[in-house]
Order: C-alpha cells, then sequence, then structure tokens
C-alpha cells in the first residue's frame, strides 16, 4: 500500500498528570496507520510541571486516598518548558493538515486554551470524544473547530482523511458534523456500531516513553490500557455511559456495548508485553466482570499464559467465590469495586444501582479472603443529597474490607441523566462545563447541603471511614478550613496515615 501524504496531528488536552495513555487515541492512531497514513504525530501535555498545581493522584494523596509515590523512581522528570510554547512550536514544524481533538468535558477549557494560540493558522479541526457526542452544539459553535464526530471515531476518521487526502468534500460523512465558513453544513447520521474484533493493535509507539508509566498502590508500573469490551450493560444515572446506548438505539445503529474476544485481546496482550516491556495492565473497561461465567473461565485460561497484574473496575453484584478464586490466580492485583453510595433507597432511587448493603460488603470479604487488593468508591454530593445520606456512605464503607477508598465530588456531566435533574432543579446553569478534578468544590447550589460542607466531607472521607468514631467530634472540627480546622486535620491525617491506613476495616470493625 501506498503511504499518503496527510498530515495529522493528535492533540490530547489532559489533565496535569492524569496518567494511563488515552486508549482512543492509541487505536485511532493504528487504524490510520493502518490504512496508510505514516505521517501521524502527537501532541501531550500530561508531564508537563506544573507550578503549585498538584495532579489528581497527588491531591489524593493528600486526602489519604491513595498511597505517595515518586516518578523519579523511574528515573522519570517532568518536562520544565512551557507547553505552550512547545504546542505552538509543534504545529510550526510539523505543519499538520488536520488537527483531531480528543476532548472530555474536564478538558475542554485546556483544548480551548491550546487551539486559541493556532486559531490563526485555520488548519482544519476535528473534535471527538464523550463530552462532544453528549454537548455537540457547545463544542460546533467553537470557531475554530470545523468536525466533530458523534459516536466511535474509527470509520469516521478513515473516511475524513481519505476525502482530504484526494481533495474530495467532506460534508456526508457519516457520524461527522461539518462546518465550512463559520456555518454548520452537514449533520450526519451514525454508522453503525463496529466490530471491535476487527479493530488491529493499539499503537503505543506515538506516545513518548514516559507515558507508558503510571503509579499504583505507591509504587511506579509501565502500564498499558486494555479494553474487554466497549460500552457498558449498566444504567447508573451519574454515567454517560447509557447516553451511548440510547444514543445507538434511536439512530439505528445496532448495540453499542459489544465484547472482545479473548483471542482478540490475547494478540494484544502479546504485542504489549513483547513489544513494550509492560509490567502492568489496566483493563479500563466500565465492569470489567460483566460477562458470563463462560466468557469468565475463557478470560482466566487466556490470561493465564501472562501472570502479569492487573486492575480492573467491577460492581458488588458480579463478585462470587468462584471469581475471586480464579482471579487471584491469574494475578489479578486490585479491583475497583464500585460502590457509589451507602443508602439503598437513595441508591436505587438516584444513583439507578439498586443492590443491597449485605451484597457489598460481602463483595469485598470475598476479594479480602481470597487475597486481591479492593478500592471503594464512592460519589458525594449527588442532587438533594443530606450530610445525613453522605454519613450513610461512611457507615457502608467503615464495614467494608478495602484496601483504599476513593471519594469524589459529583459531577453533573453533560449526557447524563442526573445532569439533567440538576438543571431542571435549577442546581447547575445550563450553561456550566463540568470541570471535575477530583478534590474541588460541588458545581451544585443546593438547598439540602453547602458546597462547603461538600467540601469538608470530602476532605475527611478518609477519616470518618476508618479512625475510631470516639474521633468523629475532632474530624468534624477538621471540615473547616480555618486554622483550627487545619492543624486538627493534619494532626488526624498523621495519625491515619501513622496507625489506619494499612488497615482493611474502619476501627472497631465498623460497629
Amino acid at each position: 500500500m501506498k503511504d499518503k501524504k496527510l498530515r495529522i496531528l493528535f492533540l490530547y488536552p489532559n489533565i496535569h498528570m492524569s496518567t494511563l495513555v488515552p486508549n482512543g487515541i492509541s487505536i485511532l492512531s493504528a487504524v490510520l496507520k493502518e490504512d496508510g497514513f505514516k505521517n501521524i504525530a502527537l501532541f501531550d501535555n500530561t508531564f508537563y510541571e506544573s507550578s503549585g498545581e498538584l495532579s489528581k493522584d497527588q491531591d489524593r494523596v493528600k486526602v489519604g486516598q491513595v498511597k505517595p509515590f515518586s516518578f523519579s523512581d523511574r528515573g522519570i522528570k517532568l518536562k520544565t518548558t512551557n507547553m505552550y510554547d512547545d504546542w505552538v512550536k509543534k504545529v510550526n514544524e510539523f505543519k499538520p493538515d488536520i488537527i483531531i481533538a480528543s476532548v472530555l468535558e474536564d478538558t475542554f477549557k485546556i483544548f480551548q486554551n491550546f487551539m486559541e494560540l493556532i486559531k490563526d493558522k485555520k488548519i482544519p479541526c476535528l473534535a471527538g470524544g464523550q463530552f462532544v457526542s453528549s454537548a455537540p452544539e457547545k463544542v460546533i459553535s467553537v470557531d475554530y473547530v470545523d468536525y466533530i464526530c458523534r459516536g466511535e471515531g474509527e470509520g469516521a476518521l478513515i473516511d475524513l482523511c481519505n476525502a482530504l487526502e484526494e481533495g474530495k468534500d467532506t460534508s456526508n460523512i457519516k457520524n461527522l458534523w461539518v462546518k465550512k465558513n463559520g456555518k454548520v453544513v452537514a449533520k450526519n447520521t451514525v454508522r453503525p456500531a463496529l466490530d471491535v474484533n476487527e479493530l488491529p493493535n493499539q499503537d503505543l509507539t506515538i506516545f513518548e516513553d514516559m507515558s507508558l508509566h503510571r503509579p499504583m498502590k505507591g509504587k511506579i508500573y509501565r502500564m498499558a490500557p486494555v479494553e474487554t469490551q466497549r460500552g457498558c450493560p449498566y444504567a447508573c444515572t451519574f454515567c454517560n455511559s447509557p447516553e451511548k446506548n440510547e444514543f445507538y438505539n434511536a439512530q439505528k445503529a445496532g448495540r453499542f456495548f459489544r465484547k472482545r474476544t479473548m483471542k482478540h485481546v490475547h494478540e494484544e496482550l502479546k504485542m504489549l508485553f513483547g513489544e513494550f516491556g509492560i509490567e502492568y495492565i489496566f483493563f479500563i473497561t466500565d465492569t470489567f466482570l460483566a460477562m458470563s461465567e463462560k466468557e469468565f473461565d475463557e478470560f482466566c485460561e487466556m490470561y493465564s499464559e501472562f501472570k502479569v497484574p492487573f486492575f480492573m473496575h467491577t460492581r458488588p453484584e458480579t463478585v462470587t467465590e468462584r471469581r475471586a478464586k480464579k482471579l487471584k490466580e491469574v494475578n489479578c492485583d486490585r479491583v475497583n469495586i464500585g460502590v457509589e453510595h451507602g443508602n439503598h433507597k437513595f441508591r436505587a432511587d438516584v444513583v439507578g444501582r439498586a443492590y443491597k448493603n449485605e451484597l457489598a460488603i460481602n463483595a469485598f470479604d470475598i476479594m479480602y479472603n481470597h487475597g486481591v487488593s479492593t478500592v471503594s468508591n464512592n460519589i458525594l454530593g449527588y442532587p438533594d443529597e443530606t450530610r445525613e445520606l453522605i454519613f450513610d456512605t461512611i457507615e457502608l464503607v467503615r464495614k467494608l474490607k478495602c484496601t483504599d477508598i476513593n471519594a469524589f465530588t459529583f459531577t453533573p456531566y453533560h449526557g447524563t441523566v442526573l445532569r439533567k435533574v440538576c438543571e431542571e432543579k435549577n442546581y447547575l446553569d445550563k450553561s456550566v462545563i463540568a470541570d471535575g478534578l477530583y478534590v474541588k468544590d460541588s458545581l451544585l447550589s443546593m438547598p439540602t447541603i453547602s458546597k462547603e460542607e461538600i467540601r469538608g466531607l470530602m476532605k475527611t472521607f478518609v477519616l470518618y471511614s476508618r479512625l475510631p468514631r470516639s474521633l468523629f467530634k475532632e474530624i468534624k472540627i477538621a471540615e473547616k478550613e480555618d486554622d483550627k480546622g487545619l492543624k486538627k486535620y493534619n494532626e488526624l491525617m498523621t495519625l491515619f496515615q501513622k496507625e489506619y491506613a494499612s488497615k482493611p476495616l474502619a476501627s472497631e470493625d465498623g460497629m
């Protein structure tokens, strides 16, 4: 196949030190290269030094959710040059014919910051990603965006790049909205959901070597993301996965939730270990154990060839004794189990998860008994949540045998059910673009609980979940941002790190 001349520059406008290479870009690069496009480059701002700004993981170290780590353990030094100057230099030197940006709602402002610097160059720009699919009008309205991609990008990008290569019209390409001379001229329908088992192995060569490193349990590993399923069969109201299912159903484009064969996953894993020396796999599937027993057995048989440690996300309902035993045998190192809330009625009615608390407790017990490290995933500050309801979550987490605890402030992302609830109740202006940088203030203005109280409970969530109940009055003081509160917080966090951080249960066994 003759190499094509089009020069393609991917832009990954990332949150500072939000590590783990983006699987979407690595697959898109592979697809384009397979079609003959070889002039492909990437600008990734992840590993730039940031004056005074903690990374999301450093923030979580500070509040006791993540073990301390250092990239210097692997000889990795952050870039000290100005990332915006480097971006302009990259564009000037590479001279792209098109810029393709992968945009999340969290990173939309960063994307704008980069593109504003080069908008006078009039380089065609395509924006894709979850935020684009959920809020297409907001993205296409930006003057330097010429194309947006709704839904999957693999087929659309091949068609667009070939049209640009050949000088043909680009206005009728499925999945794309197209803008010319400042006006939207086409809002094309979505092509059928692709067969994920026909995709090539992801292209990690597009990233710098340092990008393959990520912290896990206090150590830095060479880590790669692997997708075993695309989409999710569940309908959590805080997540935008259900929107993808509904969108594809409405467009009669097939089922968005699809699974890769274990043979296909096996081929990719062999490549990752053989060519890139990957030491740890991050299965980025929304609910990894959303599989039949036959599929699970196929995975375990396939992965037993490698036994490289891996991390995954799942739900309490998917955990069984049999599965935990086999996961340990194939070196499952860590499981993030989505608890999300501790009040059964609120969890069922608001969050869209109907399991009972006892099931979550049992799931963590099972994993703990089989020696698999676990993380409890929790969200605070849902619409109409109260302090009492947040303490229901704390009380449940106190009973979980989890190695670590995640707590995130609820973020009203576009495309989620709860985003609409927040807008309808005037807890959030419709124009707000969510910027969920973890340990930050809530974006909601609610009568049930203040932003300040949510902030204080976020900061002290791990303390409430692990320290003795006799210290609750002192922890409440530590919620405050005044001198007394900060002093008490530092005192209690020191106590936590020294005596309670390694305990799988709260003091008093959660009682």
